[in-house]
């Protein structure tokens, strides 16, 4: 018995996770073995105990006869054959494969086993609303196990299909493990996730999502071209023919199995229903390989509790049971709303009416040809399909038809961007500042807190620029002071330079002040240039008076109360010592909005976004003020993506679309929205490969430059047209600025794909695009270099901190010359530290 405990204790049984016990932590004197099997698929959970009892063993005398001792021998060899001749009773998970390594498996040769049990293994995979209600996997799973009958010689099987969140895995285990189910896992594991991208190369066109053709599609065509674009990321997470064929294979490797039925999750199986099955199993098994087995959707699961179990009269896409020894599976390539069952159906024979062999869209992969077994099959019995949660999806109507195709396609976007943006989010902190470095911005203070000659000549010139932006933004904001007397100002008092006209044709100045007077904040140290560009902000984007220079403390214990009756309360409760140093409450001087969508649609305000981060960290800015402009910011959003204005802005094939595809980022970046940030990022991709050519070129920036001369000599305006060159080194400069701006964003968000050496099916992409630019005009004139320094030093941040391919010699080769080349350039020039600190 020695020996025959330690041979059992080396079988091990591997049926799904987490471990029930911790066998390691088992005392030596409570005894036990496990029963089990190891599968490929499965990861470790003990399933059976087996308790031998050997504190309790019973002692023999050492004058036992000879006999005796061979009357035990015998005793023990018949106990071994009863125990491995009852393990089957369990329903184990067996595989060939581990039971020939298995110690005991090559003792005897045995005779093939008689194939002559079913498998039913059902699906379990993700809920996806709104195609399904949530929960409903979760609740449906619990009416099979509750009052699903058992079969004679049917064995089920549940598979847990890359579940993506783990609480739900965990409880649907808990749930399967209550009723004592066998399960298999094919587990979700995220770093093979996260290196999945989207396809965006194969339409019919560059940018097709901003094409024309694209726009004269339906709705349901539209929703169908984008489903398309997450077809890796939908085989992996969904795996819904992958989940299939592990069933199939799983059965395939079972001894005495004989018909594998991998079953949706949500099927249901009556008694009636599998009599009808099992009957025509029997005769006709021996001559037919597959049987088809039609579904019927529920809208009330308890219609099963009420006898009422009868052949349905309506039949809906079925379900596919194989013998062991088929040779057709599952299209790995048909991704889950896109045909997965239907061509297999179809290359059996089972759908010719559907005419699959079609193409429908150039850049959907192909069905396979019809089967070798096509014909073999019969159809036979029924199964029901449990409630999804939503009746009119299971109506049987056309329409309901139609809305579950639908609701289907939104589902898996829905789910797959949910996915992204939760891994997004275990990284992404929306306070971590977009267009700037900030390892490299502390550096830059640290070397002029050391007297670095380089950097202390560039302090001075930003410590000059932000004296003259001190004076002016003073006296500018006089007026907008806060006073003792608050009440006697009124927004017909205001001067009319604060009105809503003079606001928006400001914008772009005042940008580019608020950004500078931060930044000497930030390097010099010097807290009056940052209260400045508080106020810039608090009166331009808030509405709110601008507060004079001031004693620290005093400005940090202010009550909101005129009459000063309150002061005495100023030190006590939460507030104190203070969470701000400004006043928690500033008062407005009217509600409307300063900002208007429409002006971000020519000029770009990333810097300022990173400004009011800094000035928010510095409490320059109170938290109740920074949750306003959040408010503010994601109303110009939602402007943008949603209005007439925004979508022509998106569609535009120059500069200008560049521009807000940069904004829209910021500003989801800025107000927190990472489904929006992920989704413009990755899909603006698309851009390259029409915007940028091979060679570099800019096609399309070349037209939209010829459009702008015509339009100029039509107009009668010379001053442009008599240097097209001129005109043409400007917009081209700019759009390439716009790339590498947001390429440098994506990259200091670090949750998403990095686009900057991101190569179209034409092999345009940014980088080279860049460096072919700057080479064309690299031996031009000291004005031109000036101009294109910006560009320069943007460029080679982007290329320190993009990963490389070091295959990719073409990309290595323009890194070295980018990085040769920015350097020749001193840090300070026309655009100050502004362009040397976007990197």
């Amino acid at each position: 018995m020695g020996n025959l405990n330690s041979h059992l204790s080396d079988i091990t049984v591997d049926l799904g996770y987490p471990p029930r016990r911790d066998s390691s932590k088992r005392s030596p004197s409570s005894g036990g073995s496990y029963f089990s099997i190891k599968d490929k698929v499965l990861e470790p959970r003990r399933f059976f105990q087996y308790n031998n009892n050997n504190g309790n063993s019973r002692k023999y005398r050492r004058q036992r006869t000879r006999w005796g001792r061979v009357a035990l021998l015998g005793a023990g060899l018949l106990l071994f054959i009863f125990i491995f001749g009852y393990i089957p009773f369990f329903n184990f998970a067996k595989t060939a494969s581990t039971l020939s390594s298995s110690p005991l498996a090559g003792s005897a040769t045995t005779a093939e086993p008689q194939r002559d049990q079913l498998l039913l293994y059902r699906i379990i995979g993700n809920d996806l609303p709104p195609r399904h209600k949530e929960g409903q996997t979760l609740s449906n799973l619990h009416f099979i196990l509750e009052h699903e009958p058992s079969f004679p010689n049917l064995r089920k099987i549940f598979l847990l299909n890359r579940i993506s969140d783990p609480s739900s895995e965990a409880a649907v285990v808990r749930l399967l493990e209550k009723y004592n189910m066998e399960y298999i896992r094919v587990p979700f594991v995220e770093e093979e996730y996260k290196q999945i991208d989207f396809k965006l190369e194969h339409f019919t066109e560059p940018d097709f999502l901003h094409s024309d053709d694209y726009r004269r599609l339906s709705k349901v065509a539209k929703l169908r071209a984008l489903d398309y674009t997450y077809h890796d990321k939908n085989l992996y997470a969904m795996n819904n023919n992958g989940g299939r064929n592990t069933a199939i294979q799983h059965g395939r490797s079972i001894s005495n199995a004989r018909w594998i039925m991998p079953f949706d999750g949500n099927c249901y199986l009556s008694h009636n229903a599998f009599n009808e099955i099992k009957s025509q199993l029997d005769r006709h098994g021996a001559e037919t390989k597959y049987f088809i087995v039609p579904m019927t959707r529920l809208l009330n699961n308890s219609v099963l509790l009420n006898n009422q179990d009868e052949r349905p009269k309506i039949h809906e896409e079925p379900q596919i049971i194989f013998r062991y020894d088929s040779t057709e599976e599952y299209n790995l390539n048909m991704r889950y709303g896109r045909r997965s069952k239907l061509e297999l159906l179809w290359r059996l024979g089972a759908k010719e009416d559907r005419r699959l062999n079609k193409p429908t869209v150039a850049w959907e992969p192909m069905e396979r040809p019809y089967s070798k077994d096509k014909g073999n099959f019969r159809t036979i019995g029924w199964v029901f399909r449990l409630f999804s949660g939503n009746p009119k999806q299971e109506e049987n109507k056309k329409e309901a038809s139609s809305i579950r195709a639908f609701n289907r396609l939104l589902a898996i976007q829905s789910s797959l961007d949910g996915l992204d943006e939760r891994i997004a989010r275990r990284t992404f902190r929306q306070d971590r500042l977009f267009l700037y470095n900030e390892t490299e911005m502390a550096g830059i203070r640290q070397a002029y807190w050391s007297k670095d000659k380089e950097v202390m000549n560039m302090m001075e010139e930003l410590e000059n620029r932000a004296d003259t932006i001190l004076q002016e933004t003073q006296e500018r904001l006089a007026p907008m002071s806060v006073t003792d007397d608050m009440d006697s100002t009124g927004p017909e008092e205001l001067p009319l330079s604060f009105g809503k006209e003079d606001a928006s044709s400001y914008l772009g100045p005042l940008s580019q002040n608020v950004t500078t007077l931060t930044l000497a904040n930030y390097f010099l140290g010097s807290e009056k240039y940052g209260r400045w560009a508080a106020n810039l902000v608090r009166v331009y984007f808030l509405n709110e008076f601008a507060l004079e220079d001031q004693d620290e403390y005093s400005s940090a214990r202010m009550i909101p109360d005129n009459t000063h009756l309150l002061d005495f309360l100023s030190d006590q409760g939460y507030s104190f010592p203070s969470l701000s140093r400004v006043p928690r409450v500033v008062p407005k001087y009217n509600s409307n909005r300063i900002i208007n969508a429409s002006d971000l649609t020519k000029t770009d305000i990333t810097a300022l976004l990173d400004s009011m981060r800094l000035l928010r960290r510095t409490q320059m800015l109170t938290h109740k003020e920074y949750i306003e402009l959040q408010a503010t910011i994601a109303e110009v959003l939602e402007f943008l993506v949603t209005s007439p204005t925004g979508i022509h802005l998106a569609q535009m094939t120059d500069h200008r679309g560049v521009l807000y595809d940069l904004q829209v980022t910021a500003l989801a970046a800025f107000t927190d929205d990472v489904k929006l940030l992920l989704r413009v990022a990755n899909r603006c991709r698309m851009r390259i490969g029409k915007q940028f050519l091979a060679d570099g070129s800019q096609p399309y920036q070349d037209a939209s430059v010829q459009t702008r001369l015509q339009s100029l000599s039509s107009s009668g305006t010379t001053t442009s047209i008599n240097d097209p060159g001129s005109l043409l080194l400007q917009f081209e400069t700019l759009n390439l600025q716009y790339w590498t701006m947001l390429a440098r964003g994506i990259q200091n968000t670090g949750v998403t794909k990095d686009i900057w050496h991101y190569t179209g099916k034409n092999f345009g992409r940014i980088s080279h695009a860049v460096v072919a630019h700057l080479k064309k005009h690299a031996t031009s004139s000291p004005h031109v270099k000036a101009q294109l320094a910006p560009l320069a030093r943007m460029a080679r941040y982007a290329f320190l901190f993009s990963d490389i391919d070091p295959t990719r010699q073409d990309i290595i080769s323009d890194r070295q010359w980018i990085l040769d080349y920015a350097s020749d350039f001193q840090t300070t020039d026309e655009s100050g530290t502004m362009a040397y600190l976007i990197h």
